[in-house]
């Protein structure tokens, strides 16, 4: 039975191509036979969707609205068309090769035998695996951000940091919880105490999404995660950097998904996964601890599906005591499928970037060490001179714990103040002295140079 042609369509579509010189939409067919669905009809095509185009070949959907949709083609290139000119078309494959859905890719490993067994590739020894998605958890304000930055930083810097080494190569920095300005102020902080330039930051593309919405992942009424065009993008921008490491920052921000559905949150970690080990990378997502996470020290977040899903997972933390530094931090390996579990590094923060602080000799802690000898010294020699008696020994007037409550010590914790006690002790620095009768005797502490405090001739 034949069609009646809508004749009104075909001048609308004459006068859009040759009077308007719209390029960007594709009319890719003869004006007959018209196609069986109709081009003004609504799309039905989704974000992710593949489709066919007889000129253009296969490819996949990254944007559709009303009779228009935005395809990412394989051959290349990204074209809006009209959706009546496109056919649904089969899932890619992982490879790329247009296979039937009904191919696996099945091997035999008997035919490995005398193959060279690969080495495991880290992009950090030990904590950050290639081509897998590892999660990087802190509470809010820990710094984990910071962390992850510093961390990416040393990657296209080609340095170590805290005394790690992570791979050198490109890096790729999706925020989306801070402006472009704080990342500048950050990457400063970072490239000075590395006496590096921001002018070497070459192999480092940073992408802030503070003021858009930036969901890279979002469930259908099924309950199946779609990605969203902008992860396509951000996907296919990928692709052409090829950066060693990709780091998203956070999960409360990229996921569109409930996180304590196991299947959605496994289904958006097999999409970060599959583009890590499509263009060999490692990828680091950060992300917030549950209530329990933090109560319980592990540091987890809504469903183990998280914790589950990756093949490695970090805990940034402050240490637990009242009397800790406020600076210092503690990144824990909580799982690592592939390393040990349980390895910690003692970090401190300090004009802006994060410091190893593991107790063994270095420069930065040498200058730590120096400073918590000279602040112990000025306020004991301070409080001698106003007539109060500091006592070596732990008790209500134990030296470390009356200096650190003083203005004058500026934040230098007890910790290190009690350190710094016994290294003068041991220098001869500061002395023990007894005082009161015989009866009644008890230990105060002086400055060696000061006979009862005063300050020294020299």
């Amino acid at each position: 039975m034949g069609r009646t042609v809508d004749v009104a369509h075909h001048w609308r579509r004459l006068f859009v191509t040759r009077f308007l010189n719209l390029p960007h939409i594709i009319w890719s067919r003869p004006l007959a036979p018209l196609p069986k669905t109709q081009p003004e009809e609504e799309s039905a095509y989704v974000p992710g969707d593949r489709v066919v185009h007889d000129k253009w070949g296969s490819g996949t959907v990254s944007l559709s609205e009303g009779v228009s949709v935005s395809v990412s083609f394989d051959a290349g290139g990204n074209r809006t068309i009209l959706a009546g000119y496109l056919r649904s078309g089969s899932p890619k494959a992982d490879n790329d090769n247009e296979n039937p859905t009904n191919f696996l890719p099945y091997l035999c490993p008997a035919e490995w035998q005398d193959v060279p067994v690969p080495a495991r590739e880290w992009w950090s020894e030990g904590l950050v695996p290639m081509r897998q998605v590892t999660i990087l958890n802190g509470d809010g304000g820990v710094g984990k951000s910071l962390a992850a930055l510093q961390l990416a930083a040393a990657g296209a810097l080609q340095c170590d940091t805290l005394g790690l080494r992570p791979m050198a190569g490109r890096v790729l920095y999706v925020g989306a919880e801070d402006e472009a300005e704080e990342f500048h102020r950050r990457l400063a902080d970072i490239v000075n105490m590395h006496h590096r330039q921001m002018s070497d930051l070459t192999d480092f593309r940073l992408l802030p999404l503070a003021d858009r919405d930036a969901l890279l992942a979002v469930p259908e009424k099924d309950g199946t995660m779609r990605p969203t065009p902008l992860w396509l993008t951000v996907a296919v921008d990928a692709r052409a950097f090829l950066p060693k490491l990709i780091v998203l920052d956070t999960s409360a921000d990229l996921f569109g998904g409930d996180e304590i559905k196991r299947n959605q949150v496994r289904q958006f970690i097999s999409m970060l996964r599959k583009l890590a080990i499509e263009i060999d990378c490692a990828i680091i997502l950060l992300s917030h601890p549950s209530v329990s996470g933090m109560q319980t020290g592990t540091g987890s977040s809504g469903s183990t599906a998280w914790n589950n899903s990756a093949r490695s997972r970090l805990y940034l933390t402050r240490p637990e005591g009242k009397d800790e530094d406020p600076d210092a931090r503690i990144l824990r390996t909580m799982k690592a499928n592939y390393g040990k579990v349980g390895a910690e590094l003692r970090l401190r923060w300090q004009d802006g970037a994060f410091v190893l602080d593991d107790g063994r000799p270095s420069a930065i802690a040498g200058l730590l060490h120096k400073h918590a000898e000279k602040t112990y010294i000025a306020v004991l020699s301070k409080l001698n001179r106003q007539g109060q008696r500091l006592s070596p020994n732990p008790s209500a007037t134990y030296a470390p714990k009356v200096i650190a409550t003083h203005p004058d010590a500026k934040g230098v914790s007890k910790k290190d103040l009690a350190a710094a006690q016994q290294r003068l002790l041991d220098a001869g620095t500061i002395r023990i002295v007894s005082e009161g009768p015989p009866s009644r005797q008890y230990n105060r502490l002086l400055v060696a140079s000061e006979t009862y405090g005063g300050v020294p001739s020299n």
